[in-house]
C-alpha cells in the first residue's frame, strides 16, 4: 500500500472541494448512533488520512481513535485536532496489521481506503481483524469505488486541478483483467514539481459481502454512496453498512 507523501501537505487543498463530507459524517453519525453500545461510543477510523472524518465524528461526541499507515497524513490530523481542542488517538498502522488496546463499538473507512487493498487474502485479514476488535453489536461502515467507476469514469483518462498555490495531474489506467487501477498524480506547489503512483483494485460488492459474513458479521447492507439508495449498475461508490 502506497503511503501518502508529500501529498499530505497539500491532501486538503483539493479534497475539501470535492468530498461532502459534512454530509458523510452525519450520515455515518445517524448508524452509530442507532446501534450505540454505549453512551459515549469509541470509533476506529482507518486509514483516516488527515482526519476529516475523525474530526467531525469527535466533534459528535465519539471517542475517537485515528488510524492511517502514512505518518505525515496523522501529522496534518493531529494538527488539526490540536487546533479545535480534540482528544484524538492517533496510530500510524497499516489496516492490515490492526492492532488496538481493546474493542471498538464502531469501525469506519471512508474515501475508498479498502480499495487500496491489492489482494483478496489481504482483504479478507482487514476485515477479520476490524471484526476482532469490534463490540459484538457494533456496526463497521465503510465505501469503495466501483468497477463501473474505474472503468467508465476514471477509464484512461487524464484530469487536473488547481487549488491555491497547488496544482495536479492525474494520468489514471484501469487494467479490466486484473482489476488494478492505477494512477500517477504530478503535483506543482510553487517550484516543487513531484509524482506520486497510487494503485487500486475493483472488487465485485457481492463478494465483498461474502467475506464480511466469512469474517463474522451477521449482515451487510448495500447503499449508494452514504445514501439510503441501494446501488445500481451505474453506482460509483459502494456504501457497507455491517453488524
Amino acid at each position: 500500500m502506497d503511503n501518502y507523501l508529500r501529498f499530505a501537505a497539500v491532501y486538503d487543498l483539493f479534497m475539501v472541494k470535492e468530498i461532502p463530507y459534512d454530509t458523510w459524517a452525519a450520515y455515518i453519525t445517524e448508524i452509530i448512533k442507532e446501534t450505540a453500545v454505549t453512551e459515549t461510543p469509541v470509533v476506529l477510523d482507518l486509514a483516516c488520512g488527515t482526519g476529516n472524518i475523525t474530526l467531525r465524528l469527535a466533534a459528535q461526541g465519539f471517542d475517537m481513535i485515528g488510524v492511517d499507515a502514512s505518518e505525515d497524513m496523522l501529522a496534518q490530523a493531529q494538527s488539526k485536532a490540536s487546533e479545535q481542542n480534540l482528544p484524538i488517538l492517533w496510530l500510524a498502522q497499516d489496516m492490515r496489521g490492526l492492532d488496538l488496546y481493546g474493542t471498538v463499538d464502531a469501525a469506519v473507512c471512508t474515501l475508498d481506503g479498502l480499495n487500496y487493498i491489492l489482494t483478496i487474502d489481504e482483504l479478507k485479514e482487514v476485515f477479520r481483524r476490524v471484526r476482532l476488535f469490534l463490540h459484538p453489536r457494533g456496526v463497521f461502515i465503510f465505501d469503495m469505488n466501483t468497477v463501473f467507476k474505474f472503468k467508465e469514469i476514471l477509464g484512461n483518462g487524464t484530469f487536473a486541478d488547481t487549488a491555491e498555490s497547488a496544482e495536479y495531474q492525474w494520468d489514471n489506467h484501469y487494467d479490466p483483467l486484473s482489476g488494478i487501477n492505477t494512477y500517477r498524480v504530478t503535483f506543482q506547489t510553487g517550484n516543487e514539481v513531484f509524482t506520486e503512483l497510487h494503485r487500486q483494485r475493483a472488487y465485485d460488492p457481492v463478494d465483498v459481502s461474502n467475506w464480511l459474513m466469512e469474517a463474522g458479521f451477521a449482515s451487510v447492507q448495500l447503499r449508494d454512496n452514504y445514501t439510503h439508495v441501494p446501488p445500481s449498475t451505474t453506482t460509483a461508490r459502494v456504501t457497507f453498512i455491517c453488524r
